[in-house]
């Protein structure tokens, strides 16, 4: 079996102008030339028609003369850019999910040498309505929160966790539950934990508003009808009966598209949550309803059934699909460090199309905005947060940061958030309860969440526009769509870098 070179990688082969074009379709006289551009890259002597032609590998392609995932060597790259101007190639890359990170440890604690073994503090989690013990509850302890120094680990059936101390007693900096789905977590700082303690997490209450209902939960059920939203995500669970999924399709490469629209198979609950935010329609005592429930949903899975990160071939692809299926706006919470010109060339052609792409500014505290939200394509969304609208001892009270809003004491922008000039709108962020594949609701927090909320809002605001929403599917209704959305907008009293224009209504 031949072994591959180590400098093959894989990139997206794109038109240098457009989506597609003529320079994109491999014909047998293209092949001629790039082999005779090889053989001068490589430093072989040969003649033109001694040159046997070299397929170029193509692991994926849209279209004959449309986009293409290839795989190439450092000098088949060099050759192919040399035989044929009009294309370029762009690295793949790849992107994730902009859920709020939750804190881990990475150093375990030592502690001091024992005479006997101690198995370590045991500690219970249970309900703190029912006080029955919470399977899978993430327990997260520090000793030295700044070094990562401490211990973790996750409840059992009986809501038990051992934490590998060599006492029975420990004082910790910060002590962290993060619940499972139903359930809020937990924040306590500077406190004791004992072998056999027991801590208890709130559960959720859908009668209780968050954030989103607090700004949006007076909309009407067909608030958004008429708009179509487009979720490119780790995939939808459309049985949810909160959900109603028009359609959608599964775009990963490497899973050779198979395995459809649904949530992925690993890590596949965050579609469905984000979801859930734009146009959930359930209601109480047993749902809960979105920002524009009335908005028609279609979910595109560019995440992996087998887990990571989700190909910005297959995330120009979904855009792609986005724009064909008419929808008005693309959700993508999603977000990477790369400034990848694959996606933004998807981003721009959806724009030219008459498609707003509504994306997350990342979050890495505080730091630049990450692609494609940093694309001037794209409108990039902050996540705000309010005091109140989440337990008072809850994980989420570690993401209040100053300065305050001008308008609300209460109000921040949530300290994982990214910021930066490329901010166009902020959204509700912290402390999101929405749907979760099943039939259940669970907390997340994130640029991730206040992207659909903002798409959500745009969507409601649109529907009210009915001469924009039949304009021609060009860029003057882009820009129409987009000239809505941010007169609308209103200043909550944070600089701009960390807000842009403020809330949508």
């Amino acid at each position: 079996m031949a072994v591959k070179p180590s400098n093959v990688q894989r990139y997206v082969l794109l038109s240098n102008r457009g989506l597609y074009s003529p320079a994109l379709k491999l014909t047998v006289t293209s092949e001629e030339k790039f082999t005779r551009a090889l053989f001068v890259r490589t430093g072989l002597q040969t003649t033109a028609k001694a040159a046997k032609p070299k397929t170029v590998k193509v692991v994926h392609s849209t279209a004959e003369t449309g986009p293409k995932l290839v795989e190439l060597s450092d000098a088949e790259a060099a050759a192919l850019k040399a035989s044929n101007a009009g294309i370029k190639l762009v690295p793949e890359v790849r992107y994730h999910v902009a859920r709020s990170p939750r804190l881990q440890i990475v150093k375990q604690s030592t502690g001091k040498a024992q005479a006997k073994p101690v198995a370590g503090i045991g500690l219970k989690v249970t309900d703190a309505g029912t006080g029955k013990p919470v399977k899978g509850a993430q327990v997260v302890a520090f000793t030295d929160l700044a070094a990562g120094v401490g211990q973790q680990g996750t409840t059992n059936a009986k809501g038990l966790v051992s934490l590998k101390f060599t006492t029975t007693s420990k004082k910790l900096e910060l002590l962290l539950i993060y619940g499972p789905a139903g359930y809020w977590g937990l924040c306590e700082r500077s406190v004791t934990i004992k072998d056999g303690g027991v801590k208890s997490i709130a559960p959720i209450d859908l009668a209780t508003p968050d954030y989103l209902d607090a700004l949006y939960g007076h909309h009407a059920a067909d608030a958004g009808a008429g708009v179509r939203v487009g979720v490119i995500d780790t995939g939808v669970d459309g049985a949810h009966p909160d959900l109603a999924v028009a359609g959608g399709a599964a775009f990963v490469a490497d899973e050779n598209d198979a395995g459809g629209w649904g949530p992925a198979k690993l890590e596949g609950e965050h579609g469905t949550h984000v979801a859930g935010i734009v146009g959930a329609r359930g209601q109480q005592p047993s749902g809960k309803q979105g920002v524009a429930p009335g908005a028609t949903l279609y979910s595109y899975r560019v995440f992996p059934n087998a887990g990571g990160g989700a190909s910005n071939y297959d995330i120009l692809r979904a855009i792609e699909q986005g724009v064909a299926d008419k929808c008005d706006l693309l959700n993508l919470s999603l977000g990477g460090d790369t400034p990848d010109e694959a996606v933004r060339d998807a981003i721009k052609s959806a724009f030219d199309q008459g498609t707003l792409c509504i994306v997350a500014a990342g979050n890495d505290g505080r730091q630049p905005v990450s692609y494609p939200a940093a694309w001037a394509e794209s409108v990039a969304v902050s996540a705000a947060g309010k005091q109140g609208t989440f337990p008072a001892d809850s994980s989420e009270q570690l993401d209040v940061a100053p300065p305050a809003a001008t308008s609300n004491k209460e109000t921040f922008i949530a300290q994982f958030s990214n910021i930066g000039t490329q901010i166009d709108l902020t959204g509700p962020g912290v402390g999101i309860v929405s749907t979760l594949p099943g039939k259940g609701h669970g907390v997340m927090s994130g640029t991730s969440m206040a992207c659909p909320a903002a798409a959500g809002a745009a969507a409601v605001l649109l529907a009210a526009q009915p001469k924009v929403l039949a304009m021609a599917r060009d860029r003057k209704r882009a820009t129409a769509m987009l000239a809505v959305i941010n007169a609308a907008a209103k200043p909550l009293g944070f600089p701009k870098d960390l807000e842009g224009l403020g809330l949508l209504p």
